[in-house]
């Protein structure tokens, strides 16, 4: 996932600054990521765990709606948020009020047309190849 990491990294760089939280959201969106098969994977999560009109909102061209760490927890699950946490060397406090407060962002970064297809890019089973993260990688070097 290299590339892809930096690919994410970019985006999350321009939204959180180069903060001690980018690094930990980004450990953090990694390891959601790599237990979902990528971001329609974390999509779909968020929808079942009740987020559905949180996530629109992130996707769609309007103001994002804000989200509590609690409800973040709830719809990402323990064993998920935990996993994650772990991976990022955080408690699932720390997790789920780093995600509620930066994902809404990174996924607007991601989607800038409103559309979510625009995400699915970034997923692990789509097979990408260097000109496609090249593609993406300059979606957001501008």
């Amino acid at each position: 996932m290299g590339m892809l990491d930096s690919v994410l990294g970019q985006v999350a760089g321009q939204i959180l600054g180069g903060s001690k939280d980018n690094a930990l959201t980004m450990k953090l969106l990694q390891g959601l990521m790599a237990q979902l098969g990528g971001m329609s994977g974390l999509f779909k999560q968020l929808q079942a765990g009740g987020l559905a009109p949180a996530l629109a909102s992130w996707v769609g061209k309007g103001d994002n709606q804000p989200v509590s760490a609690d409800a973040m927890a709830n719809a990402l699950g323990a064993d998920l948020l935990g996993s994650a946490a772990h991976h990022a060397g955080v408690n699932n406090t720390e997790a789920s009020t780093l995600l509620a407060q930066y994902l809404p962002n990174i996924i607007s970064g991601l989607t800038p047309s409103g559309n979510a297809e625009e995400a699915a890019g970034f997923d692990l089973s789509d097979g990408l190849d260097m000109k496609d993260l090249a593609a993406l990688a300059g979606k957001f070097m501008k």
